[in-house]
């Protein structure tokens, strides 16, 4: 009779080990579904939002649509970087680097500046103090071109010097408040990312008497 209790009872510990082991549930069974729609679950999968950029400006609603891969944010930022570079280029003569980033009216108008100031045996020298900022003021679309208007506003120095390196136009030491409008127009779909610049309009408050960058319109 012993035995049998004894035996009993040892059944009894094994079969409650087993349901200890074996009853629970284990990861993401049925007992436990993962809620997809619910981040708030450590392993659930995240969902990405797609990112849809908007823009109050005027005309810029039809350039991102047109391409959808537009982000306003790294447009300025490109375009502070082409502001740099370009009035370097024109300030050096450097016309390779200005056949790139400029459209070829825009480019006919700088290198014909660029070699009537050779032929004088003149030389321009700019200084950008500060560039304050930049912002995109214009959008607009013809077709599958896209133009974007950029308005910078900047500190900075020019000035004519001959090949004696005496002052001729403008001067070196005095910055001064430049306010312009670039124009920068790109194809959507082009295999070509990069926009290039395409009008440069008057300046606002350009005290300026050597223009560091020639206007392209009136």
């Amino acid at each position: 009779m012993f035995e049998v209790i004894l035996y009993a009872a040892i059944a009894t510990i094994v079969c409650v080990m087993l349901y200890t082991v074996l009853g629970k549930s284990v990861g993401h069974g049925e007992d436990n579904p993962v809620d997809i729609f619910n981040d708030d679950q450590p392993d659930a999968p995240k969902i990405i939002e797609p990112v849809i950029e908007t823009s109050s400006v005027d005309g810029m609603g039809a350039v991102i649509a047109l391409d959808k891969g537009f982000r306003q944010k790294e447009f300025v930022e490109g375009a502070k970087t082409a502001y740099v570079m370009i009035l370097e280029a024109f300030a050096d003569g450097d016309k390779e680097t200005l056949k790139s980033l400029l459209v070829d009216d825009v480019y006919n108008v700088y290198a014909n500046a660029i070699e009537a100031r050779e032929d004088l045996g003149h030389r321009q020298v700019t200084d950008l103090g500060r560039l304050i900022g930049a912002k995109i003021v214009q959008g607009e679309t013809d077709g599958k071109w896209m133009r974007v208007s950029v308005e910078y506003e900047a500190e900075l120095a020019s000035s004519i010097v001959d090949a004696e390196g005496e002052l001729v136009e403008g001067d070196p030491d005095v910055l001064a408040n430049v306010s312009e409008i670039w124009t920068y127009t790109r194809k959507a779909g082009s295999s070509d990312p990069n926009w290039l610049l395409a009008d440069v309009a008057p300046s606002t408050g350009d005290e300026l008497e050597a223009d560091p960058t020639p206007d392209t319109s009136a």
